[in-house]
């Protein structure tokens, strides 16, 4: 399994042993959970592996679980030891280990091996670090980072998401004619801004999305290039064309196409603390995308018109 260094992969497992209890002369399965006294604090460590570009680093971060009593609700805060103790961490040789539990790790995390986390307290787990890491994991006493939100990532998947109107291709007549013009235009969208929000934590991204120009490609390859999405009948429509052939040749109808292409920008707008400690909403200036296009078909089948000699009478 490659590590995805574009996002962090969270590969870990929780483990249950005492963040400050002594050397284990039998080490717990790793895995298994302590059995904590009825209403004393219980303490838990939670190994996390997080892969990144710059190489794995192996998290240990400690909590503590207060059961309560029936008059104080229980909680649960992260310890903040500043004598936190130093780890260290060392790949197993599982060779010719049949234990279950590798057995089962090894299949819950493909494309890893274990490794054993000691620290000068105490035994404390085992770590499932993907293969192809760069170097060896570094050990961190504390919670991972919290990864933060790519606008630019929200903005880009807003832009390629948001749902567009019920686009149809109208044209009269029904069947065209050569040499006689036909009159197209578009049903359910009149050319109104679109617009998509993502909110994640205390950032939002906004993203607007707006016609720049319409193609319209007839069929028989010629186009026409404009900002116009014409008119519905009985109006004119300022989108005609004029086939020199039936659509025969082209299987019994043409393929009418319209191709939109769309601009679009967006702005993250976040809530921050100030000097004071006061929340303030902040935001951003508006930030362009790169178009893109979208297209919509119909067939538009188009007939020649035969004269034809008849006897007189």
């Amino acid at each position: 399994m490659s590590l995805r260094y574009a996002s962090l992969a969270v590969l870990g497992a929780i483990l249950m042993f005492g963040f400050g209890s002594a050397v284990h002369a039998n080490p717990p399965v790793p895995g298994s959970p302590g059995t904590p006294m009825e209403n004393l604090p219980d303490e838990d460590v939670a190994i996390e592996v997080v892969a990144t570009q710059s190489g794995v680093t192996i998290f240990i971060g400690t909590t503590t679980t207060d059961p309560g009593t029936p008059d104080t609700p229980g909680s649960q805060d992260i310890i903040n030891d500043p004598n936190s103790p130093e780890c260290t961490a060392t790949p197993m040789n599982i060779g010719h280990v049949s234990a279950g539990w590798v057995q089962a790790g090894l299949a819950a995390n493909p494309g890893t091996i274990p490794w054993t986390v000691s620290c000068d307290n105490g035994y404390f787990g085992i770590a499932w670090v993907p293969t192809d890491a760069p170097s060896a994991p570094d050990v961190v006493v504390g919670t991972p980072p919290t990864p933060g939100v790519d606008p630019v990532a929200v903005a880009e998947a807003l832009y390629g998401f948001i749902p567009l109107p019920p686009i149809t291709l109208e044209a009269n007549p029904g069947t065209g004619l050569v040499a006689m013009p036909s009159w197209f235009w578009v049903e359910g969208y009149g050319g109104e801004t679109l617009y998509g929000a993502e909110t994640l934590g205390s950032t939002t991204v906004e993203v607007e999305v707006t016609p720049e120009h319409y193609g319209w490609f007839f069929g028989d390859g010629t186009h026409l290039i404009t900002h116009s999405l014409g008119q519905p009948y009985p109006a004119e429509s300022d989108i005609q064309h004029r086939y020199e052939q039936s659509s025969l040749s082209a299987g019994g109808a043409f393929e009418l196409r319209l191709e939109i292409t769309f601009g679009g920008r967006y702005r993250v707008i976040t809530e921050e603390l100030d000097a004071e400690g006061d929340l303030v909403i902040v935001v951003g200036a508006w930030e362009p995308l790169a178009p893109m296009v979208r297209s919509f078909v119909r067939a538009y089948p188009v007939q020649q018109l035969q004269s034809v000699l008849t006897a007189a009478r």
